[in-house]
């Protein structure tokens, strides 16, 4: 597995991974209350990437329309968020990409104070969660859709996913670091105005393959 640590400013760096819009995210298997999670959760995965995809502009009518749309859209970003830990999951070795002007130690410590940030930050919000989710349940006799339940299978799996793909990345694979001159130029333009800034990272994002590359990078060193 390829995870690429990108520049978001002249000393700021962010764990990248860029899935294939097609790529598939497997919940864990369980029984019984796990299991209908499971079947919900991969449901709501592969409605929002439906979503994603579509071109209507139209708004649905009525409440719950909208709000359908709304929340598949915003389940949309969080997957494209939450896709590099899903991933880690399931890896035994990956691959570090990294500027040739970054030690590879200071690289690789990096890489793994996000990883614990994640799996922390994850693991606090995966409890609450999964609580109101089990709470939910209460208002199933109420009728009509359960939105908590439908959100909340959402948010307390995914958060799950997250925090068991943080904990594996920093237990179980195996990692190597590989130099490469693109993010060094990515860096590099940092100290650069802000249209030449803009070219010289939208260029080595080409160079690298992943056309996604440079919207998360310039969006993150506008958070700066």
């Amino acid at each position: 597995m390829d995870v690429f640590l990108v520049p978001v400013g002249r000393d700021r760096y962010e764990c990248y991974f860029e899935a294939a819009d097609d790529d598939e995210v497997e919940a864990p298997a369980g029984q019984g209350f796990f299991a209908r999670l499971k079947w919900r959760f991969d449901e709501q995965l592969r409605e929002a990437e439906r979503a994603r995809h579509q071109k209507s502009i139209e708004e649905p009518a009525g409440f719950l329309g909208r709000w359908q749309k709304r929340s598949l859209r915003w389940m949309a970003e969080r997957i494209a968020e939450q896709r590099l830990l899903w991933q880690l999951r399931k890896v035994e070795a990956a691959t570090l990409h990294i500027s040739d002007d970054l030690p590879a130690d200071r690289a690789n410590a990096i890489m793994r104070d996000s990883m614990r940030r994640d799996a922390d930050r994850h693991r606090n919000r995966m409890i609450p969660h999964t609580l109101i989710l089990i709470a939910s349940g209460l208002v199933a006799i109420v009728p009509g859709p359960n939105l908590l339940a439908y959100l909340f299978t959402f948010t307390a799996v995914g958060h799950f996913l997250s925090w068991r793909g943080a904990s594996h990345a920093l237990h179980k694979v195996a990692w190597t670091t590989s130099p490469r001159a693109e993010l060094t130029d990515m860096h590099r333009a940092f100290a650069l105005a802000p249209d030449a800034r803009h070219a010289a990272i939208l260029d080595a994002a080409e160079r690298l393959h992943m056309p996604k590359m440079a919207r998360f990078v310039e969006q993150l060193s506008a958070e700066l």
